[in-house]
């Protein structure tokens, strides 16, 4: 250990700095050590400014004139100092470096949520530096921070999960962006595109708010659906109250769980009654395949106590042949999306194969599926032959596929479920499927396997 209350290597490398001595490695140790060393950076400060202070008093004091009687001792040759002027620039430039840093990586009472998952693409705006954009696997060690007034932009094909401090989780969903404020100066803007919310309960004297760009909306805890298209705002909630402010004239309407209310610059706020099924929902082949279901029923090498499952039939599809099963449109809707609804599954595929799980959804203003979700994951890849397993998989991790032809709209009730898979293989069997509430938080699938013994 050194005996210098400074490291050594701080001193070498500051005094290097100061001298324009620095070479091309200590250049980069340099400022590895203003990216990852705090205390670093506060000593770097402070050897400025102390630095900046002796230069500047060297220029402005008055050198002193030698007694030319005075005896002048010889003294060997020096390296003269550089020029004074490109000190301070190295300087300014230097800080500028560390300032846009700290800009980045602000403290974490400055920061008001965070990015915990994202699909695709997304970037990040900060102040006027150039835009950020954050993967997958940017955030596959830890969630990425977020500063007051950052934006977050969405592509076309890509989303994000924002958190904020009191647990509340924002879906940022495709071609969105949103502006991201601490709770002191206001709450989430979003100039544009749709998102969904799950808040947690506030207090009544701070309520969460979201600004649209015609409207503002207090939420006190609940889960909803926000959209800004040109000339309009919507909001429909899922579960809960809020309360909408039009900005034009000050008008207000409260909307409860299952409405809905556009919002325009001048048409009257009406509220409207938005219809939905249950939030649970089973189908189990125990009495045969229901009506309308696409696959073939199969009552023999099931999972143990249970008396029927449906298997996937080969079809043409998009002119390949793949196999599937599906169920029949119900306009009415299966089931009622949250944030937090899990879809659970029991199947089994001989031999090794794999296939993706669709959801195809009406939405708010159209009852036809418009909209068509897609969950495709590694953990439906079966590489047993003849293993029962059961998946527990968020609503939350399927992802659009498909969007209105027009302007997109809010809702997202599935109004039919289908099973694709490769068709090499003998196809997969379904013993079961249902929809519960839980925790949104959960993994992206959670398995369970049956062993031999749990079959018939």
């Amino acid at each position: 250990m050194s005996s210098f209350t400074q490291p050594e290597e701080w001193s070498i490398l500051l005094n290097a700095m100061a001298d324009d001595e620095l070479n091309a490695k200590q250049e980069r140790r340099f400022m590895e050590l203003l990216q990852a060393d705090a205390e670093f950076r506060k000593e770097y400060v402070r050897f400025c400014q102390l630095l900046t202070q002796l230069r500047w008093q060297y220029d402005v004091e008055p050198e002193e004139l030698p007694n030319p009687e005075s005896q002048v001792a010889a003294v060997s040759s020096v390296r003269p100092l550089r020029a004074w002027w490109q000190t301070p620039l190295a300087l300014v430039m230097l800080l500028t470096v560390v300032i846009g840093w700290l800009n980045w990586n602000g403290s974490a009472e400055e920061t008001p949520g965070t990015i915990v998952s994202v699909s695709g693409r997304v970037g990040i705006v900060r102040n006027q530096q150039p835009t950020l954009w954050i993967s997958p696997e940017t955030l596959s060690s830890k969630p990425h921070p977020l500063q007051r007034g950052d934006r977050v932009l969405t592509g076309h094909g890509s989303s994000a999960t924002l958190l904020l401090l009191d647990q509340t989780r924002i879906r940022i969903q495709p071609k969105t962006e949103v502006v991201v404020h601490p709770r002191l100066t206001g709450g989430i803007s979003v100039p544009s595109g749709s998102i969904n919310a799950k808040v947690t309960p506030q207090s009544s004297w701070n309520p969460l708010a979201f600004f649209l760009p015609n409207a503002e909306v207090q939420v006190l805890g609940t889960e909803l659906e926000l959209l800004s298209i040109p000339g309009q705002s919507e909001v429909a909630v899922l579960e809960g109250k809020v309360q909408v402010t039009r900005n034009s004239d000050g008008s207000r309407r409260s909307v409860s769980t299952g409405q809905f209310l556009p919002v325009t610059e001048s048409e009257p706020l009406s509220v409207v009654d938005w219809p939905r099924p249950a939030d649970v929902w089973n189908v189990d082949f125990e009495h045969g395949l229901p009506v309308g279901w696409e696959g073939q029923l199969v009552r023999n090498m099931l999972p143990k106590n249970s008396r029927g499952g449906i298997r996937s039939v080969a079809v043409l599809q998009h002119q390949q042949l793949v196999q599937k099963i599906q169920s029949p449109l119900d306009h009415s809707g299966l089931f009622f999306w949250h944030e937090d609804s899990l879809l659970n599954l029991r199947f089994k595929i001989l031999p090794p194969g794999w296939f993706h799980i669709y959801l195809h959804a009406r939405t708010c203003e159209d009852p036809r599926p418009v909209l068509t979700y897609c969950f495709v994951d590694l953990g439906l890849w079966q590489i047993q032959p003849g293993e029962w397993r059961t998946v527990s998989i968020p609503l939350s991790e399927f992802r659009l596929q498909t969007y209105p032809k027009d302007n997109p709209a809010l809702g997202r009730v599935p109004v039919q479920i289908s099973f694709s898979g490769e068709s090499e293989n003998n196809g997969f069997t379904i013993d079961r499927i249902w929809v519960t509430r839980g925790e949104s938080q959960s993994p992206p699938v959670h398995t369970d396997v049956l062993s031999t013994n749990d079959m018939r």
